[in-house]
């Protein structure tokens, strides 16, 4: 089923989904389609010149299959009858053409607009995007800055104890130092009594 749709969301058929529609051959859909055209009723085309058949268009051709079987009808005589209230004139096409281009106007309005936004939006996302990689940069520095603080504050830390226990080593060393040599003043005897 081929169905072409405009930007209303009217549907169309092509030949061949009219016939289907009402019943009938693509030969009797031209026969019927040229006869309400030789009355004055004309119908849409695509941009290739083929023709398209809205759902007012298909109810005219079921219209027309009922009309045309009743006693005394004849296929134009039904045709007459369908269109005479319902004959386009090339004004309602002009109207038609015209209110289709106003819509143009209309709808290349709302995209200019939607376009310019859209710029605005990206521009904001741009600027957002720089001040968060800004921010990241910035929390980096400090990171590193933070980083590099730890590291002197361990390494004058290890340093100071370093420092620390040498100097509680040779404070013991002076000490047993000290203590070897007022052992070695003592005599012999003295130093059992201690």
């Amino acid at each position: 089923m081929e169905v072409i749709t405009n930007m209303y969301m009217e549907f169309y058929e092509k030949v061949e989904g009219l016939a289907r529609a009402i019943g009938v051959t693509t030969s009797t859909v031209k026969k019927y389609y040229l006869l309400f055209e030789e009355y004055g009723y004309n119908f849409k085309r695509n941009q290739q010149g083929q023709l398209l058949f809205s759902q007012d268009d298909i109810n005219l051709f079921k219209e027309l299959i009922v009309l045309k079987n009743e006693k005394g009808m004849t296929v134009p005589k039904a045709v007459k009858e369908i269109i005479k209230d319902k004959v386009m004139t090339d004004t309602t096409d002009i109207t038609d053409i015209t209110a289709t281009t106003e819509d143009i106007t209309v709808i290349s309005k709302h995209v200019t607009t939607v376009m310019s936004e859209l710029d605005e939006l990206k521009q904001l996302v741009k600027n957002q995007n720089e001040i968060i990689e800004k921010q990241q940069e910035d929390f980096k520095k400090q990171f590193l800055k933070q980083e590099a603080y730890i590291k002197d504050s361990l390494e004058q830390r290890d340093k100071t104890l370093i420092t620390t226990l040498r100097e509680v080593q040779e404070s013991q060393k002076e000490m047993a130092t000290s203590l070897s040599k007022d052992q070695a003043k003592k005599k012999w005897w003295q130093i059992w009594l201690d």
